[in-house]
């Protein structure tokens, strides 16, 4: 959803946006100049991701065999590193190329089939409607950044802690940026002479004092203070429009990719979801289901160019998720419908990469874990829940211990998918 003006400013004077960068600098030159990372992209696969055409691929052995959980065969299942993958879509090039920097989680149980349910599941770690997304919890450690949490859709309720910023009218940000400029260029011509801009600004000036004089609460004049800083222009949305590309592309997680890059560049955000969907594919599962799992994985490699190309690939974590996963085998009309296990893959800094943790059965049902050792065990192991998951992940980006008072999640054991 694109902001207009007035919701942006509204949003930047909540943040408090002070500080401006010189035009000029390079996106590495911004990344190593502003707040360093880790930074923190969430990518959603909306509507229920099929993992065993991804990352737990099931194969037939025959052409004979009766309810095929899928259609390739077993013997093409294909490997990179430890990683094994199905053998369709864009699976080989990606898991060929990223397979060293990629943790696979398999088995994964969501317990529910309700989306609503379940994207919150996987991607705050608890299943009770009103807990925030990690990503808000992250970002709610960096308020102080203008566009702390970018959301291009999935799950982004915050709790409270950090405004979600949406920016689907990238144009809007240059003009916000540079409110004197009538195309919204740093070098495009002005709305007013600077003499007439220096009027403007002592004018303002003076409204801001008496508006700050006649509140008798701190917490109101700090407000006040910090919606005047976002209005006049002199704010680190610049940082955005002196890394952004001059040229978008055209797929929509690839676009997302390179403004949450170009975010993460400027210093001006800490976490990003980006989101794709069509992955509810209750018919005509593989025709539609496959090229939509090519289009996530080739979004997510383009993220890790454009990472690299502006200079915060070292500093990169990214969760891909879904709702839940499909079920084993095909219904009457040769789609796939709602199965509460998936799988969740983590790659980046701190993430030990071309491993595999979980396992599931012939027919993708869990087979439990012994929680110390992550291998599988008996009726006295544990299934992954995305509880586990984000314990982890909550360790992982140096969370406070406060968090887990306020926003406790559920998981049975000790298993930490990131040791194990």
């Amino acid at each position: 959803m694109a902001l207009d003006r007035r919701d942006f400013l509204k949003l930047a004077g909540a943040a408090g946006l002070a500080v401006t960068a010189a035009p000029g600098l390079s996106g590495r030159a911004l990344a190593q100049s502003q707040t360093s990372g880790p930074f923190w992209v969430f990518v959603h696969a909306g509507g229920g991701w099929d993992p065993t055409l991804l990352c737990d691929p099931k194969g037939r052995a025959n052409e004979e065999a009766v309810d095929p959980l899928n259609r390739y065969f077993i013997d093409d299942i294909g490997t990179a590193g430890n990683i094994r993958y199905a053998p369709v879509g864009f699976n080989q090039q990606f898991f060929d190329k990223h397979h060293r920097r990629t943790l696979v989680i398999n088995g994964v149980d969501t317990q529910t089939n309700n989306h609503d349910a379940g994207v919150r599941h996987t991607f705050s770690g608890k299943l009770a409607a009103g807990h925030p997304a990690l990503g808000a919890l992250i970002a709610g450690e960096s308020r102080d950044q203008p566009m702390a949490f970018i959301s291009n859709g999935g799950y982004d309720v915050t709790g409270g802690l950090v405004a979600p910023t949406r920016v689907g009218n990238i144009g809007a940000v240059s003009r916000i940026a540079w409110p004197n400029s009538i195309n919204g260029q740093f070098d495009g011509p002005k709305f007013h002479r600077e003499p007439t801009l220096d009027r403007i600004r002592k004018a303002m000036d003076r409204r801001r004092g008496v508006v700050e004089a006649q509140s008798d609460l701190p917490r109101h004049r700090h407000g006040i203070s910090q919606l005047y800083t976002a209005r006049s222009g002199q704010n680190t949305l610049r940082r955005l429009t002196e890394v952004l590309p001059t040229e978008f592309r055209q797929p929509q997680l690839m676009r997302q990719a390179q403004v949450a890059c170009a975010a993460f560049a400027a210093g001006i955000s800490r976490a990003c979801n980006m989101t794709i969907g069509g992955f509810d594919t209750h018919g005509n599962h593989d025709d539609s289901h496959i090229p939509r799992l090519a289009a996530l994985l080739e979004g997510v490699d383009f993220l890790w160019d454009e990472a690299e190309r502006q200079g915060i690939a070292d500093d990169l974590i990214v969760m891909v998720g879904s709702d839940f996963g499909r079920t084993p085998g095909y219904n009457s009309g040769n789609g796939k419908d709602h199965w509460a296990i998936t799988s969740v893959m983590l790659m980046g800094r701190g993430v030990p990469g071309n491993r595999v943790i979980g396992e599931t059965d012939d027919r993708h049902v869990p087979i439990k874990l012994d929680p110390s050792s992550g291998r599988p065990a008996g009726d006295g192991g544990i299934r992954i829940q995305p509880g586990h998951v984000h314990r982890a992940l909550r360790q992982l980006a140096g969370l406070p211990a406060e968090m887990d008072r306020l926003f406790p999640i559920e998981a049975e054991g000790g298993l930490d998918v990131l040791s194990a």
